[in-house]
């Protein structure tokens, strides 16, 4: 079975978390909540839900694709965690899929040099395009390789359905 992680925090913006988890959830795809703080988490817009499991006690090596919401400061809180961050570099190692949406791809991705070669996109704030420096595409969703970006909130379907594409699964509504 394909095997997906959500990272989210305090703060993670709640579109971007939650279409891509109900996406690929509905497509039967192995899709999990971890947290890298409390199981409890607010949102940016002070939406609750609970994670499926704190990031100390998962094990990402059978992870497929993990997906980085937007949304501040959740992306920076995801940023500061040793443990997200060697996550997502483990999984990049093996050749996994890495998806980022809004605030990600500048805010975690760009600072941590992971997938550094590929041209992506963000939330078209000036210090996140700065952030990205030339592999800033300007687009609503990006894939380059094992990379796949996206602007922000409203691309969240657009963007679980390309990462849907790129598991070789078809969502279903």
């Amino acid at each position: 079975m394909i095997k997906t992680t959500i990272i989210a925090a305090n703060g993670s913006e709640e579109i971007e978390t939650l279409v891509p988890l109900d996406v690929l959830r509905r497509a039967g795809v192995d899709c999990n909540l971890v947290s890298v703080c409390d199981r409890e988490l607010t949102l940016s817009r002070g939406a609750k839900v609970i994670a499926d499991v704190l990031i100390c006690d998962y094990d990402f090596t059978s992870v497929d694709c993990v997906i980085l919401p937007g949304g501040m400061p959740g992306a920076k809180n995801v940023s500061i965690s040793a443990a997200a961050i060697n996550a997502i570099k483990s999984v990049e190692a093996r050749g996994g899929l890495i998806a980022a949406i809004c605030a990600a791809p500048a805010v975690i991705l760009a600072k941590h040099s992971v997938c550094a070669d590929k041209k992506a996109t963000c939330y078209p704030a000036s210090d996140f395009i700065a952030a990205l420096g030339d592999r800033y595409t300007g687009e609503k969703l990006c894939s380059d390789g094992n990379l796949i970006t996206a602007d922000g909130p409203l691309s969240s379907f657009e963007f679980a359905f390309k990462i849907c594409e790129r598991l070789g699964v078809k969502p279903a509504f």
